[in-house]
């Protein structure tokens, strides 16, 4: 029986490994066409995109494990169902029900390793990705200057009337005066007709006029670096224009800020739930419903004594010695009761918006703990989706009869966005507060899980999933009785 175990298992991996990868590749190739314009044209490092794209590929392996087993366990039971070796089996007196066990051991197993990678990598690979991507944001794309064309950079205006690529020669001539931070960067472009507009100083404008030179970006510095040659500086006092200074010089750096143009990776200890393990939420979780406690005994607390000290308002009277209501009305002016009336109204205000405030608190506090048992509920209910196809996929497999990879694939496709339907309709529902977040993030295990169960038996008993001829019996016996009705009715 071992060597059977062993042969369905290996049946399992060659159509779990290609589908998944598929599986991968496409979340992949949407994620990249879905931030090409953030992430390309930033000036980041081969090696930056590549770390974003491999802390990305943390919640697409996540998802795509589960309906790569589902693929997997249609393609294996299919190639056995279509060579017969499922029949032979059976008729060998090896139940169902026992071909279907190593799946099902196999799912389990790859249940628990995704158990642990949804709690322990991918919240930690979903951090990274967060603040890697906060970084690319507040990163403005390398200066790309172009002729003739105006740019801005902090309170420096940059404009260049010609731009040249260095000839090998020409650049090993002039490395020498652009000092040791520049040497060996031939790709450097030479800047003929710069002109730098400098208005970084509140009480002078500050012109910059040179022949030639060059820019590069120091990341020490956070700047970048104009190396000029052969020009003109020029500076005129804003309070004082009659004042003016004009000086000349043979090579001149000017530094302009630029820190937007660094990429720089930022530390950040705020997480969300999704960057999360299981313990900071049940953590987040105790915190909140400690919160909700204490909002509720506090709110209690203040409702009684605003009643008390409302009664005592109502009652109080300083002229009359009240026994009854008669006597009270009596006793009170019609401006002392005016007066009563309108300081009980400012004061049931008062109490009124304090109890809005504390129900909206303890809303919004109760909201927080759905959100994060939802998201504790998730990190299993989406391993457990495994067995759960499993007991679809089998069943489908045999009768398909086919161990293509495109039924396969067609057939994971629809179970699957099925069971995304209702894994993201019942999270909606649970933050709303419709539904417990149990039965937001189980609800499909249990529905689907039903159903593949259902198709298991019904494929051990080797009848039809649904009874057609029973069904379509029934529709004739309906349609008969209602033309019968309509020709009584008529005649």
């Amino acid at each position: 029986m071992k060597i059977l175990y062993r042969y369905i298992i290996k049946e399992h991996i060659g159509p779990f490994v290609m589908s998944l990868s598929v599986i991968m590749f496409i979340l992949l190739m949407n994620f990249l066409v879905k931030y090409i314009g953030q992430i390309f044209g930033k000036g980041l490092s081969a090696w930056v995109i590549i770390k974003l794209i491999i802390f990305n590929l943390a919640w697409m392996f996540a998802l795509a494990v589960p309906m790569a087993t589902l693929v997997a366990v249609l393609m294996a039971f299919g190639r056995l169902s279509s060579d017969n070796e499922i029949t032979i089996l059976k008729s060998s007196g090896i139940s169902l029900y026992r071909i279907i066990r190593p799946a099902l051991f196999a799912a389990f197993v790859l249940m628990l390793a995704m158990i642990f990678f949804n709690d322990r990598i991918l919240p930690e690979s979903n951090h990274q990705a967060k603040l890697m991507f906060r970084s690319i944001r507040q990163k403005k794309p390398t200066l790309q200057l172009e002729p003739s064309i105006f740019y801005t950079v902090d309170r420096y205006t940059i404009v260049v009337n010609r731009i040249e690529k260095p000839l090998p020669d020409e650049w090993l001539d002039l490395a020498n005066l652009l000092g040791p931070e520049y040497r060996g960067k031939p790709e450097t472009d030479r800047l003929v007709d710069v002109t730098i507009f400098d208005q970084s100083d509140a009480k002078a404008d500050v012109t910059i006029t040179a022949e030639e030179g060059y820019m590069t970006y120091s990341p020490a510095k956070k700047s970048l670096v104009f190396t000029l040659f052969r020009g003109e500086f020029h500076k005129m006092d804003r309070q004082k224009t009659g004042e003016y200074e004009r000086s000349l010089f043979e090579k001149q750096v000017v530094y302009i800020p630029a820190e937007e143009f660094l990429y720089e990776e930022r530390k950040d200890t705020d997480r969300s739930d999704r960057e999360m393990t299981v313990s900071m939420m049940r953590r987040k979780v105790e915190y909140f419903r400690n919160q909700i406690q204490i909002r509720q005994k506090n709110f209690t607390n203040i409702t009684d004594q605003n009643l008390a000290g409302l009664q005592r308002l109502i009652l109080k009277s300083d002229s009359v010695q009240a026994t009854s209501v008669d006597s009270l009305w009596a006793g009170i002016s019609e401006n002392k009761w005016k007066a009563a009336y309108h300081k009980a109204k400012r004061v049931v205000d008062r109490y009124y918006n304090q109890a809005k405030t504390n129900t909206k608190f303890i809303d919004m506090q109760k909201r927080a703990v759905n959100k994060y048992l939802v998201e504790i509920h998730k990190k299993f209910s989406i391993p457990f989706a495994s067995i759960v196809f499993v007991l679809i996929g089998a069943p489908l497999g045999i009768r398909a009869r086919k161990g293509s990879m495109g039924v396969g694939i067609s057939l994971s496709i629809g179970f699957f966005l099925l069971y995304w339907v209702f894994l993201i309709g019942g999270e909606d529902l649970a933050d709303r507060g419709l539904i417990t977040p149990f039965w937001a993030m189980w609800g499909a295990n249990i529905i689907v899980g039903l159903a593949g169960i259902y198709l298991t038996w019904k494929t051990v008993k080797e009848t039809s999933f649904i009874e057609w001829d029973y069904w379509i019996g029934k529709l004739k016996f309906w349609q008969k009785k209602t033309d019968k009705r309509q020709k009584e009715t008529s005649g």
